[in-house]
């Protein structure tokens, strides 16, 4: 399955920024830092309908690569303009073509909470997240064990960022309502990437009301954006029907408003 070589890879690549840079140096830096209290869920939920978290990705596993003419900071600051309400940045290598540096030059320069979107697999990641900037980072419950995803859980709580829960069937749900604030549902099945839009319906009655609900994967339209209103889920995260439209502002104001603005 694509999630087990994801997690493979990226546990190598921490094991190889640890032999850079060790785990107590980053603390040491986090030491040095003024730590900004995070602008994640609170950038959603002050936003009256379904808020847009708009996706930098060049590229995926399983659609290869997305953006050819892929320039980060060019497409941060088109979505700067575009009245989304935060930006989720890959950071992962190897399948997405992604870099950790994309965080850090994005939050110095664009004032719009970042979320760190990578497979969170140690503790290192998320001090890399908060030292880059980040306003939040993704935890995905099929990636982890119940204990680990307490630890990171904490670890990032107590460093300030925010934490996307990141679910994709009852079970995972079920499994992250002991901390999760915020709830993804993925409506792409990780071992098939299949999607369905309506895993965010099927899994509605699960999550309770005082959590964020955000949609991932399979929303395209206006119509499944008003799909997801009519759930009352507070935001969307958006990547590959943003990353392959030319006009970025185009493609947001069609995602909420369908032909009555262009």
């Amino acid at each position: 399955m694509i999630l087990d070589k994801l997690i493979a890879s990226t546990k190598k690549r921490v094991a190889e920024a640890k032999e850079k840079k060790s785990p107590a140096e980053l603390i040491r830096e986090l030491d040095r830092k003024v730590l900004e209290p995070p602008r994640f869920k609170d950038a959603l939920t002050g936003f009256d309908g379904v808020s847009v978290i708009a996706e930098i990705k060049k590229a995926s596993p399983s659609k290869g690569l997305i953006r050819p003419d892929f320039d980060h900071m060019k497409i941060a600051e088109e979505y700067s303009n575009c009245g989304i309400q935060a930006m989720s940045v890959l950071t992962e290598p190897e399948y997405f073509k992604g870099e950790l540096r994309f965080v850090s030059e994005i939050t110095k320069n664009i004032d719009i909470p970042v979320l760190r979107k990578d497979f969170t697999v140690d503790e290192y990641m998320i001090y890399e997240a908060k030292l880059a900037g980040a306003d939040a980072i993704l935890l995905i419950m099929a990636a982890l064990t119940d204990d680990e995803y307490r630890g990171f859980y904490r670890t990032a709580k107590e460093l300030g960022l925010d934490v996307l829960t990141e679910t994709h069937n009852e079970t995972e749900v079920k499994r992250a309502l002991e901390y999760a604030e915020i709830i993804g549902v993925n409506n792409r099945d990780l071992s098939t990437f299949e999607e369905d839009i309506r895993t965010c319906e099927r899994v509605l009655p699960l999550i309770p009301d005082d959590r964020v609900k955000i949609a991932e994967s399979a929303v395209r339209t206006h119509g499944d954006y008003e799909y997801l209103s009519s759930l009352s889920y507070d935001a969307a995260l958006i990547g590959e029907a943003f990353m392959r439209r030319d006009d970025l502002r185009a493609a947001v104001n069609e995602l909420r408003y369908g032909d009555k603005i262009s």
